[in-house]
Formats: C-alpha cells, structure tokens, sequence
C-alpha cells in the first residue's frame, strides 16, 4: 500500500475511485495546460509529414517529454493526496493507471487518431475546426482517466 495507517478507518472503493478520478482530473488540466511547451504543442502531434514542420524524431521526442513531465506531475499529486487523505491505493493500481493514462495520452496527442475518430462518427465537418478537434482530444483524454482511476480502485 502507498498509504495505510494502523488507526486508518476502511475506505470504500467507491471512495478511492472518486478521489483518484479527481486528482487525475486536476492533474490532467494542470499538467496539459500549464506544464506543456508551445514548442511540444506544436511538434508532438506532426498532423502533416509531408509539410514543413519537425521530423518525425522530433516530433516523438516532443510527445515523449509532454508525457513524461505530465506523469510526473500527475504521480506526484497522486502520491501527495494519498499520503494527505490516507487512501488505500497500492502501487499495482497506481501503476496500472499511469500506464494506461500514458499510453493512452500519447495515443491521443498524435493528433490523428482523434480526426480518424471524428469522420468515423460523423462529425468530419467538425473535424475541421480546431476548437472541435481540442474537444474531441479532451474528452477522450477524461474519458481515459475514467478507465485510469477504475484501474488505480481496482487493481491490487
């Protein structure tokens, strides 16, 4: 267990799930928002190869130091509430759901997968307005951090 006192009073998981949903949620908008270069921003996603723009390498270095300064902060804000909160979270779940939130995000961040999504379902006009394709991007991103808190509950 990350946390656990000997007086500690038994958590429900409904509990842990909600306070872990929260801090990814929290971690999430911070850590994307705030942590986030412009220049990472810009590279991480390479929407067109065949344009100017950053190699393909750059393009991967860039997605792979967003990921790991968001996870960084995420972990930290994750360890702090446990340890704050005494929640019974164990590191099986934890890393469970940063993995699953890592992979995820990046999967996301390529850019494309999120317009393959938007013309599959329909909303290929959408897809080309930049405010939609950030919206779609975002509520895949909670959507995963969903899966992620379940992972952090349920895991042992």
């Amino acid at each position: 267990m990350i946390t656990a006192s000997a007086d500690a009073v038994p958590v429900p998981p409904a509990a842990v799930f909600a306070a872990a949903f929260a801090v990814l949620f929290a971690s999430h908008v911070w850590a994307d928002h705030c942590w986030q270069t412009d220049k990472w921003a810009a590279a991480k996603g390479r929407p067109d190869p065949t344009a100017d723009g950053p190699s393909t390498a750059e393009s991967w270095r860039a997605l792979l130091a967003h990921l790991a300064v968001y996870h960084l902060v995420m972990g930290g804000m994750l360890a702090l509430t446990a340890a704050l909160l005494d929640l019974p979270v164990g590191w099986p779940g934890v890393a469970a759901g940063l993995v699953f939130s890592a992979v995820s995000h990046g999967f996301w961040d390529r850019r494309w997968p999120v317009r393959a999504w938007m013309v599959r379902t329909g909303s290929a006009g959408f897809a080309k307005n930049p405010q939609g394709r950030y919206a779609v991007d975002q509520a895949h991103h909670v959507f995963c951090l969903w899966i992620s808190a379940l992972l952090i509950t349920l895991v042992r």
